[in-house]
């Protein structure tokens, strides 16, 4: 990079509507939703030989006639739980298929009363992770399970590690996934700029040009904070992809400090998909280990990647994605995708509700003059509960503090309005949060 002048440049690589695949996505959803069908009669007639099968038990003498049943139960319920999973496959499937943050969000609709969320008609969600972790056939992976035969991510995945610049793909009508290269390995000044990207501070379309020479030795700021950012221009949700046998792992949990600490000041649940676990396994295997060594890898890869993107173990996903050259679909792989992407939306939207409250809150508090809402603050309602129930874990307090006022919670009625959003992403033990929701129903 050096001292050429460098750019930041947004790139819709969907350049055609987003609405164009509609009549193969209704055809795909169609046949899904006859499946669904087909899956509750076959279940229903599972269900029926069970108790045929339970009757003939309990009228039957004969030792060998007995086994014989046993074991045709035994292998009625294996199809039947086999069947019962398709099931709740397809389900998701559909429902993700039909997905419209206005009509039907993941999220009870009722959770967006009284707040004003017509502007998000998309909602984005950031990939980040270095080049050749596999965003790129992640998308694809979930483009092709949300029922696009022909993935375009294939086809359009470009660009290396120091080009900066997003790609955006249009996994769904109303779901696109921003893909956002050149993270780790770009100076600073570039790594703060994708972050105002991100998070709406620079909208797509715009480009920044900075010549190096001129900020030689001037040290960098932090992103910008400005006030008027439209949240539909934001990321609302964040995927993390790292390789399982990446070298770089262990070193990620350092190199990624910066941007994970800014998601989670913004307000972001980050959710981390592991790819290339089938090359980590035949690695091992090549180097002749045992089974058990072999799961230890799997294991540490898995902590190592949920620890450098600050997700939880309940957000963090081993994937197997589908190659532009594979044709034959895999139940087990599209299922982790639209997982992934369930776990997602459901980030994007609490994400989206926090700042629309948020919103809310300062413009109540705009008209009532600055009033602060509450006449306890959060010190004093800890410090009183603190007492009351002899709580003894002073540090655990204090990140529960710090998590709060970092999503500008700052009075307990706040808290009390944003709890049910708020609650399980908060340090909590079961003992703190069982007192904290009988404090807060009685405010």
């Amino acid at each position: 990079m050096g001292s050429e002048e460098s750019k930041i440049i947004h790139e819709t690589v969907e350049t055609s509507d987003p609405g164009a695949g509609d009549e193969g996505r209704r055809l795909a959803q169609e046949e899904n939703d006859q499946k669904v069908r087909q899956l509750n009669e076959e279940i229903a007639r599972q269900k029926k030989q069970a108790l045929e099968e339970a009757e003939q038990r309990a009228r039957c003498e004969d030792e060998a006639q007995r086994r014989q049943l046993d074991e045709r139960k035994r292998k009625r319920e294996e199809k039947e739980k086999k069947l019962k999973e398709e099931k709740e496959f397809r389900e998701l499937k559909s429902a993700l298929m039909e997905y419209d943050f206005q009509l039907r969000p993941r999220i009870r609709k009722e959770s967006f009363r009284d707040l004003d969320v017509s502007d998000i008609d998309l909602v984005r969600i950031a990939l980040v992770g270095p080049t050749g972790s596999g965003k790129t056939s992640f998308v694809a992976t979930l483009q092709r399970a949300l029922g696009q035969e022909e993935s375009s991510a294939f086809a359009q995945g470009t660009g290396g590690e120091g080009t900066i610049h997003l790609e955006e793909y249009f996994v769904h009508k109303h779901v696109s996934m921003v893909d956002t290269r050149g993270f780790f390995l770009s100076d600073e000044k570039l790594f703060e700029e994708c972050l105002n990207i991100m998070s709406g501070r620079i909208r797509p379309g715009e480009e920044i040009v900075r010549n190096y020479d001129e900020t030689k030795g001037q040290t960098s700021k932090s992103p910008t904070k400005t006030k008027g950012q439209v949240l539909a221009k934001f990321a609302h949700a964040v995927i993390f992809v790292l390789k399982a046998n990446d070298p770089r792992l262990n070193d990620y949990k350092d190199t990624l400090k910066k941007i994970r600490n800014h998601f989670r000041e913004d307000g972001y649940a980050p959710v981390t998909v592991i790819t290339f676990l089938d090359e980590l396994e035949r690695e091992g295997r090549k180097a002749q280990k045992k089974q058990e060594e072999l799961e230890k890898r799997k294991e540490d890869a898995f902590d190592r990647a949920s620890s450098a993107a600050g997700s939880s173990s309940e957000r963090t996903f081993f994937i197997a994605n589908y190659t532009d050259e594979q044709k034959q679909t895999s139940m087990t792989v599209e299922r982790t995708a639209l997982d992934v992407l369930d776990f997602a939306l459901l980030s994007a939207e609490r994400f989206i509700q926090i700042r629309k409250q948020k919103e809310k809150n300062q413009m109540e508090r705009g008209l009532a003059g600055g009033a602060s809402g509450g006449k306890e603050t959060l010190e004093q309602f800890f410090g009183r509960l603190k007492k009351k129930y002899k709580w003894n874990d002073q540090g655990q307090v204090k990140e529960v503090l710090s998590s709060l006022r970092s999503n500008e919670v700052k009075t307990v009625n706040a808290l009390k309005e944003l709890w049910e959003i708020l609650k399980p992403d908060l340090p909590l033990s079961i003992g703190m949060k069982k007192c904290l929701e009988e404090e807060i129903s009685k405010i």
